[in-house]
């Protein structure tokens, strides 16, 4: 059957260059303003240490030094004298254009961070929106929501400031112990050995951060399942009564998830804890050993007072440095929780292209089929089918006999890996037609109909953005909802709530034949998959004579559960275990022992 897509995988690398696209420029522009905001921190500790030094003090400023520059610009050290407020201008200068560099900084970074999200999150939907039913089939919902929300915000935190602010942090560590070794070599030296010990300890962090993290993310998908699968059972909860139950179920794994995210922030407090005692003992250290030299290495005090400050500098961004070392094994976490779903192979729609069909007979062909679950026991087991075009054919088995599957099979959203047989549509083979084009010969009404949040009207005419009023109230009528529908005050604009909750099972069901009629002249196979089990036995009788009446050129697959809800089609199939028992019209089948007699004789009493 269909063949995987063949396409590179993607790596932490290509997602992030990939993610990039339209907001790269403006992290850029964060970086560039990133770097200038470090370049005007380092020059207004060398201001006060030339003040010190050479304007207030008795030093001289040697011809050529940076302190010697600036007097020169300033006039000297005598016009300086005379007028102080000349450094204290250029100070608060330096600030204000400081301020106005992070500024541009922090708003170029807030929309690139936005811009990037914003794509991701596109992406991923497109994605999942395109992925098989088989994948969902092994994912639960709580846990895809919680990789396409957390786990997107916990990139764009990365990205949107440790990344970005790697490039100041490199240089001012490069430019501080620069500016450090012009004042004094071995005091530099001293500053520096703590690099290595902060690297290091930053490093053995990373992986336990890492590791717990993956954990604990992955227990956070449990928890959002467990909520998301309570919210959407709530009437089934109240039914059964298992509030106590569910309430039982999810403190179990929210004990747990909190375990793992104390574990997660006692790991974060160790890795700070340990930083700020290097950084002390750093600070302390180039203190004690600064003093010592200006009382007996003649340093002077404001040499003394730059140094100091630019070992301030360097202490921040080499814990900063730290911190994007250890956050690194969180995003790197995210990340691969997305590409997960990213490498997931989509199906391929081709949506662009035209599904070719010829008027061939059969319609449709089933040959040897046989379809199996992951664990490889058998769901349906050489099924042989030939349905001709108009033909009315009905299917009725068991629960769990592989009717729903059978039309999964048909409208190719099961596991092509786990199909053996053939399949043809219109003497072609079915995979040979590009997918979206094929599915749209198809209506379907699903066993358990699902509905939108949104009015009747929009769920109707959900399958095409060209449908009209007219459509959508003649298919209300066909499938017998505007009975109920005129009892509403809005009729056919009243909103019907997050899966339909506000309709019952049979209006439900309704509005879900409607919305498959709506889209049924465009079709060549109507399927109906016990789409009358919630209705009266009236009115299952009066929109199947609508059908017939309207629809005598369209084949059409009514599963069902009861007998008088297939007994006028052409044919009817018989399923058990997987396979076809019985096949015939319902007078044949009811005079042949068998599933089909039993059903109809426990069914009317006869």
């Amino acid at each position: 059957m269909e063949k995987k897509n063949e396409k590179s995988s993607l790596t932490r690398a290509s997602f992030i260059r990939s993610m990039l696209k339209g907001s790269l420029t403006f992290f850029m522009i964060s970086m560039i303003m990133s770097a200038a905001a470090a370049l005007l921190d380092l020059i207004s500790p060398r201001i006060v240490s030339c003040v010190v030094d050479n304007v207030l003090g008795s030093v001289p400023a040697a011809e050529g030094s940076f302190n010697g520059i600036l007097l020169g610009l300033a006039g000297g050290a005598d016009n300086i004298r005379a007028k102080l407020y000349i450094p204290a201008l250029a100070v608060a200068v330096v600030a204000f254009a400081g301020a106005l560099t992070r500024y541009i900084q922090g708003l170029s970074n807030s929309v690139g961070a936005e811009k990037l999200v914003k794509r991701i999150r596109n992406v991923i939907f497109s994605h999942t929106d395109r992925l098989p039913m088989s994948w969902y089939g092994k994912n639960q919902t709580g846990d895809i929501l919680q990789r396409c929300t957390s786990d997107v915000e916990t990139v764009k935190q990365f990205v949107s400031v440790q990344l970005t602010s790697f490039v100041r942090i490199i240089l001012l560590v490069v430019l501080s112990i620069a500016f450090m070794s012009s004042v004094n070599v071995t005091l530099t030296i001293a500053a520096a050995a703590f690099l290595p010990v902060i690297i290091g300890y930053s490093a053995y962090f990373h992986g336990r951060i890492g590791k717990t993290f993956m954990e604990a993310d992955s227990e956070e998908g449990v928890v959002s399942s467990i909520v998301q699968e309570d919210l959407t059972g709530i009437r089934v909860v109240r039914a059964f009564g298992k509030e106590a139950y569910e309430c039982e179920r999810f403190t179990v794994k929210n004990e747990k998830y909190t375990a793992l995210w104390v574990r997660l922030m006692d790991l974060m407090a160790a890795f700070w804890s340990l930083g700020d005692l290097i950084s002390g003992l750093q600070i302390m250290t180039i203190t004690v050993l600064g003093a010592v030299f200006c009382v007996h290495k003649g340093m002077t005090a404001g040499n003394f007072i730059a140094f100091i400050s630019y070992n301030a500098m360097l202490s921040w961004p080499v814990r900063e440095l730290g911190r994007t070392i250890a956050d690194l094994s969180r995003a790197g976490v995210a990340i691969d929780r997305i590409i997960y779903i990213l490498n997931a192979d989509p199906e391929d729609l081709q949506d662009g292209a035209e599904a070719k069909v010829q008027d061939a007979e059969p319609l449709l062909v089933l040959e040897d089929v046989s379809y199996s679950y992951t664990d490889g026991t058998d769901v349906l087991k050489g099924i042989d089918m030939h349905v001709s075009r108009g033909e009315k054919i009905g299917i009725i088995g068991g629960t769990g006999s592989g009717k729903s599957t059978l039309t999964d099979i048909l409208m190719r959203t099961c596991d092509p890996e786990r199909l053996r047989g053939k399949v043809r549509f219109c003497g072609k083979d079915a995979d040979k037609y590009p997918l979206a084009p094929y599915r749209r010969r198809f209506a379907r009404v699903l066993q358990e109909p699902f509905l939108f949040s949104g009015t009747i009207s929009h769920n109707i005419g959900i399958a095409s953005d060209s449908i009209t009023e007219e459509q959508i109230l003649t298919a209300a009528e066909d499938a017998a909802l505007m009975t109920a529908v005129d009892k509403f005050k809005d009729g056919l604009e009243t909103f019907v709530g997050e899966r339909g909750v506000t309709l019952s099972g049979g209006q439900k069901q309704r509005c879900a034949l409607a919305a498959c009629l709506a889209n049924a002249d465009n079709a060549d196979v109507l399927i109906l998959d016990d789409a009358f089990s919630a209705l009266d036995a009236e009115t299952d009788s009066r929109i199947r004579k609508t059908l017939f009446s309207k629809y005598p050129d369209t084949t059409m697959i009514i599963i069902a559960h009861r007998i008088t809800t297939i007994a006028g089609c052409d044919r009817i199939y018989v399923l058990d275990k997987g396979q076809i028992v019985g096949e015939g019209t319902h007078a044949e089948l009811i005079t042949q022992e068998g599933i089909y007699r039993d059903i109809y004789e426990l069914q009317t009493g006869t």
